[in-house]
């Protein structure tokens, strides 16, 4: 069907444009052909193109599995006496070994040889933490967490394996 209707148009186009030979018909019709067969391709071509991009789009993504996890010891501490030694009005009550005052779903104490000052980690679970303290009894894989309400620190307690990823 379509041949024919590409026949009765090529034959209009023919007696329009005053070609003088039916090999000048053929000819006009194999490049109508071609041309539309390049339009095609181009127009393919940019859908496989933008494809492309979408499947390396959605390939950066990680899932959970993707990443490098390590398993830690996790405890929780705060500000005061029974966690740091220190009272309200100490020199440096709340301040942590990078400087940093400490601050409830930010601050994590690690080992610096396991996590360096400054590393932003996400603990599931939890969430996202960065290492702003280190601690005398931090040695190895184990973090702990700053808590602001010590009975909420003591209910926390000690967990172990859990799953800790480095984010920067």
């Amino acid at each position: 069907m379509l041949e024919v209707l590409l026949s009765l148009l090529l034959a209009l186009s023919i007696g329009q444009a005053g070609l003088e030979s039916a090999n000048q018909a053929r000819e006009a019709k194999n490049t109508t052909k071609i041309e539309s067969v390049k339009v095609e391709k181009s127009a393919e071509s940019k859908v496989v193109e933008k494809e492309a991009k979408q499947v390396k789009a959605t390939s950066s993504k990680k899932s959970n599995d993707e990443y490098d996890w390590m398993y830690f010891e996790i405890s929780a501490y705060t500000n005061g006496k029974e966690s740091t030694g220190k009272v309200k009005g100490d020199k440096n009550y709340g301040i942590t070994a990078s400087g940093a005052h400490t601050k409830e779903g930010v601050t994590v104490s690690a080992d610096p040889k396991v996590l360096p000052m400054g590393t932003k980690i996400y603990i599931e679970g939890i969430g996202e933490r960065i290492v702003q303290d280190t601690g005398s009894a931090i040695k190895g894989k184990k973090l702990d967490l700053f808590i602001e309400d010590l009975d909420t620190a003591l209910e926390f307690g000690r967990k172990k394996n859990i799953r800790v990823r480095i984010i920067d």
